[in-house]
């Protein structure tokens, strides 16, 4: 981001054994290969590669299984991140939980199997499964947490 160019045209970083890749727009890449010599005293090769041969990033996941009142984001994203559905409202309140990529609306908001929350600097949260009711008729869901 140091080198002039906007957001947009940088993508992710994937770090490899070897090395790391990192995606960006091709018009861009030009000027990366001739500019982009060394990353503090380290100096670095560069190589295009094709969107195929990209390395996919490896994950790491903890596996959740919890039962909540009812499927609504505060609720599923507290049992997510391990916190009170109270503070998760404010955090929600506040800005700071995004629901598939958009900005939360409320805490009340109704979530699905297979939907992403993100909460700023604590990781994303997918809703893998809703296991359907408990006797007690809280929702049994298995939540997948990525580290």
């Amino acid at each position: 981001m140091g080198m002039g160019c906007e957001r947009e045209i940088m993508g992710d970083i994937v770090l490899a054994p070897e090395g790391a890749q990192f995606v960006a727009d091709k018009t861009f890449a030009n000027y990366i290969e001739s500019n982009l010599t060394q990353i503090g005293s380290a100096h670095v090769n560069l190589k295009q590669i094709g969107r195929e041969d990209l390395q996919a990033k490896e994950e790491k996941v903890k596996i959740i299984s919890a039962t909540v009142a009812a499927l609504r984001l505060d609720a599923v994203a507290a049992a997510g991140y391990g916190i009170s559905r109270s503070r998760m409202a404010e955090e929600i309140k506040s800005q700071n939980v995004k629901l598939n990529w958009k900005e939360a609306k409320n805490a009340s908001q109704s979530v699905a199997e297979g939907d992403v929350i993100s909460f700023r600097g604590r990781g994303r949260v997918e809703l893998a499964e809703i296991r359907g009711t408990t006797k007690k008729g809280r929702c049994a869901v298995t939540l997948k947490r990525y580290i």
